[in-house]
């Protein structure tokens, strides 16, 4: 944490999706194994090509392994077909994770989700989005604000998302904590002016990703964020 640091008062917090709230690495591997299968593609392991993206968007990551390899320049549509047609039960929330949002509820705490996953739509017919994938996790009611990649202009690091999923909360961002896996989570927190946490349960090297993104705090649990001052709050 940020010189022993603590948000005077905490009015919101807001969350990201994939590898912070919800253990989605499993369904994502899937679909990305098929597609590699589909495709020929051999030599890469889908879980390495996950967990060591850069700092980009996973669409442009896989459109750079097409162009690479000389493959079908749809990759990522393949991928969007297989993940969200997938069976259910192929995400989890992480340990640690109801007991926080309860907490946080319990205090009149306000909590939005802002992801670059869009937020509602319709794959093949199917309902698809991370509104889908809340309700299958039983959390729907647990975040009054969703932000998608299509409620917004500009994505992570920019700010909207955040600012938008605030101003719809009625919060400052002074008022509001950031918890995200990634660099572009925190890069998000800070330019829009919110408290940053760094989560580091989902993914690992979390310790350079610190580095990198200089956040108010670093957590490896969920637990964690409980032992802070503004989460024990009467």
């Amino acid at each position: 944490m940020a010189g022993g640091r603590y948000p005077k008062k905490l009015s919101a917090v807001v969350w990201d999706f994939d590898d912070t709230l919800a253990d989605s690495i499993g369904a994502r591997v899937y679909a990305l194994t098929q597609v590699f299968r589909d495709t020929d593609i051999e030599g890469i392991d889908p879980l390495g090509f996950m967990l060591n993206l850069p700092e980009t968007n996973f669409e442009l990551s896989l459109i750079g392994l097409s162009d690479k390899l000389g493959k079908p320049s749809d990759l990522f549509e393949r991928y969007k077909s297989l993940y969200w047609t997938k069976e259910p039960g192929l995400l989890q929330i992480y340990p640690g994770v109801h007991a926080l949002l309860h907490r946080l509820e319990s205090q009149t705490i306000s909590q939005g989700l802002v992801t670059q996953k869009a937020r509602s739509f319709h794959m093949e017919g199917v309902a698809a989005g991370v509104a889908v994938e809340l309700e299958e996790l039983g959390l729907t009611g647990m975040f009054p604000v969703v932000i998608g990649i299509d409620d917004v202009l500009e994505t992570k690091p920019h700010p909207e998302g955040v600012l938008k999923a605030l101003n719809r909360l009625g919060v400052p961002p002074e008022h509001a904590l950031v918890i995200g896996d990634t660099v572009t989570d925190i890069q998000a927190a800070q330019a829009a002016g919110c408290w940053s946490c760094l989560a580091t349960w989902g993914v690992p090297d979390g310790a350079s990703r610190a580095a990198r993104a200089n956040p108010d705090f670093v957590m490896e649990s969920p637990s964690g964020l409980l032992t802070l001052p503004f989460a024990r709050q009467a």
